[in-house]
């Protein structure tokens, strides 16, 4: 219940602090001109990740609520041939942490790589992108001797994500994203049976010209 309403306080929040930033850009937003190479961009990300025995070993529950700020440099810029696929690669670093609200431990901390395509082809507003990463994170789950999962404090994170930005004007957009994400030490502990979780995102991301 905590949960669902701190998700649509935010929801809420969100569509209040840039609602006048949307009426005021009108048709102008174009999904090309954020995603030209060379842009920078700040994306704050949030939401719930819930843990899964149906994909892999069979573990306690393990769920958290995850906060990631991410920089995000653009390496391309799309082609502009018209194809609904056209897009642009952006490199993020990411900052993450998650307190842990169900299961073992208490916090997850950490950082991560993320290469994004970003596909701009799609609408003029709407953007859809799929990501892949690895990070490096750090928790106190390890504590716990009762569980499996996790046997030592800092562990693995790869993670992939599908997600889109609605464009309220060129430099800022409202985001969506459904993740998956790893958590293991890669055998360097008797305990690594590892956890596997999957979730979903709701931020926000600020667009600006690099040096």
């Amino acid at each position: 219940m905590g949960g669902s309403r701190i998700w649509w306080g935010l929801v809420f929040l969100l569509a209040a602090t840039f609602a006048s930033d949307a009426a005021a850009a009108g048709s102008r937003a174009d999904s090309a001109v954020p995603y030209t190479e060379d842009r920078w961009s700040l994306q704050v990300m949030t939401g719930p990740l819930v843990s899964s025995s149906t994909l892999g070993p069979d573990i306690p529950d393990f769920d958290y609520w995850q906060t990631n700020v991410r920089i995000g440099w653009m390496l391309s810029s799309p082609d502009g041939d018209g194809g609904v696929l056209d897009g642009n690669l952006e490199l993020l670093a990411e900052l993450t942490g998650s307190l842990v609200y169900e299961g073992f431990g208490d916090y997850v901390t950490g950082i991560a790589g993320i290469v994004r395509y970003n596909v701009t082809g799609f609408h003029p507003r709407l953007v859809p992108y799929v990501q892949g990463g690895v990070g490096l994170v750090y928790t106190d789950a390890h504590h716990d001797p009762t569980q499996k999962a996790i046997g030592q404090g800092f562990n693995f994170a790869p993670r992939a994500g599908l997600g889109f930005r609605y464009l309220l004007s060129e430099s800022w957009s409202l985001d969506a994203e459904g993740v998956y994400e790893h958590i293991s030490n890669a055998g360097m502990d008797d305990r690594n049976a590892g956890v596997n979780a999957f979730g979903g995102f709701l931020g926000v991301t600020y667009f600006w010209d690099g040096p």
